[in-house]
């Protein structure tokens, strides 16, 4: 009897069972690390979905994260992509600032920041951790793809976009931080 390994059952397998298999496979071989930084990220952004007061860090704290994994992603992309980014940021940032409505911040007298509760951040992180995610699958699982210029450049427009959406919503709250301030003084 022949051996066949893991990868040869799943080329051969029937169109259904291929792709279940290769699920399971994704999902079994992803370092638990990836998933503890899922959760974290679905908690994070649930968060969100209450009203709450937060100290002016506190705000800045998760669009500074996500901006500085963009641009770690981005790292060594090359000038060739550089439109994808620009276009993405421009697109993402304007959306996002657009997103954030009026009275769902308040700037507080002792300075901290009220923050109406919403579920558009919670799909924001999702969202960007998904397709980060499958960049990711589709880096290991077909190489040649991954190298492919017009899929590097879709990859990096979709990525500044979905992190300039977090960025335009937090100079959108900021705005009316800082208008407050000017205000009361």
């Amino acid at each position: 009897m022949r051996r066949t390994s893991r990868a040869a059952a799943v080329r051969t397998a029937p169109t259904g069972e291929f792709h279940v298999t290769t699920l399971l496979a994704i999902l079994t071989h992803t370092p638990i690390w990836v998933w503890a930084i899922f959760a974290l990220i679905i908690f994070l952004g649930y968060q969100r979905t209450r009203d709450r007061t937060v100290q002016l860090w506190r705000l800045l704290l998760l669009p500074v994260i996500m901006v500085l994994l963009a641009v770690s992603g981005m790292m060594g992309a090359g000038l060739g992509v550089l439109p994808g980014i620009v276009v993405g940021v421009a697109i993402g940032g304007v959306a996002g600032w657009l997103l954030e409505r009026d009275g769902s911040t308040r700037r507080l007298p002792d300075g901290r920041l009220w923050l109406r509760g919403e579920w558009w951040s919670l799909v924001q992180v999702v969202l960007i951790f998904v397709v980060r995610f499958a960049i990711n699958v589709i880096a290991a699982v077909n190489p040649v793809l991954a190298g492919d210029f017009t899929f590097h450049l879709a990859t990096v427009f979709v990525s500044s976009l979905l992190s300039a959406m977090v960025l335009g919503r937090m100079l959108a709250r900021l705005r009316v931080y800082f208008a407050t301030a000017t205000v009361a003084a």
